[in-house]
């Protein structure tokens, strides 16, 4: 908590709320199911920071003290691997929570997080968020419901990387970066703001960045993709629909 500057929303009711969670982010998350008295009532207990990329949030094996929630920006989850290699687990943006599972378990972060776009965090102490649980049993059961779904996605991808071919994986995680990232331009090609390398990408699907790159080559030899630095044009949407369907999805 050292690292939170003094920054506990010097403003007054939804002035707070509104530092806390900006308008329209709460849509589709657990925190929607506050009504506005007790936003701002919890926005009044917060710690806000904005972050610069490269600033850890928290790291693994450090004691969870609360909840974090990401009003914008963008977070990479990294756990160590056997070796000390920090893999990249999943990314996290506006409207998602952090570190809400060791609470719910009572043990340290299982995983270190950075910073890779500047980003406001607001964090939510464990007695204020035991006292909000306590008040609105709804919230509890919407983390619960989030765990659950977190779980069946990381068995997902546990089967797509032992059973699926590597350009399935790709062809997959291009198409959710085009849900987050992507934008049609005047021409009518899709352009994709890729928001992480090439070496996290690699590692989010399991293969070598060697084997990612031979990946993107073949790709764009067949006319689906092209890639250049940190950005990707999908030059054929619906066959890479068809190259990233699982049997699952069909």
């Amino acid at each position: 908590m050292s690292k939170f500057r003094d920054k506990i929303c010097a403003d007054t009711g939804q002035a707070r709320s509104g530092r806390c969670f900006p308008h329209g982010i709460l849509q589709g998350t657990e925190w929607r199911v506050l009504g506005p008295e007790e936003l701002v009532e919890l926005c009044k207990k917060a710690h806000c920071r904005d972050y610069e990329p490269g600033e850890t949030i928290f790291r693994e094996g450090e004691a969870c003290r609360g909840v974090y929630f990401i009003s914008h920006g963008l977070v990479a989850v990294r756990k160590e691997d056997a070796e000390g290699e920090a893999v990249l687990l999943r990314l996290a943006s506006a409207g998602d929570t952090l570190g809400y599972r060791p609470f719910y378990a009572g043990g340290p972060h299982r995983a270190s997080t950075e910073v890779l776009r500047n980003s406001g965090i607001c964090f939510f102490d464990a007695e204020t968020m035991r006292d909000l649980l306590h008040d609105n049993p709804e919230l509890g059961v919407g983390f619960l419901r989030r765990a659950s779904l977190e779980l069946g996605q990381a068995e997902q991808r546990f089967y797509e990387t032992v059973r699926l071919d590597l350009r399935v994986r790709l062809a997959h995680m291009l198409l959710i970066f085009k849900e987050r990232y992507g934008r049609q331009e005047a021409d009518g090609r899709i352009v994709v703001d890729l928001p992480i390398s090439r070496q996290n990408m690699a590692a989010m699907i399991g293969v070598r960045a060697e084997s990612l790159s031979r990946a993107i080559r073949h790709m764009t030899d067949d006319g689906l993709i092209n890639v250049s630095g940190q950005r990707a044009w999908i030059v054929d949407l619906d066959r890479l629909v068809a190259e990233g369907a699982t049997p699952d999805r069909h």
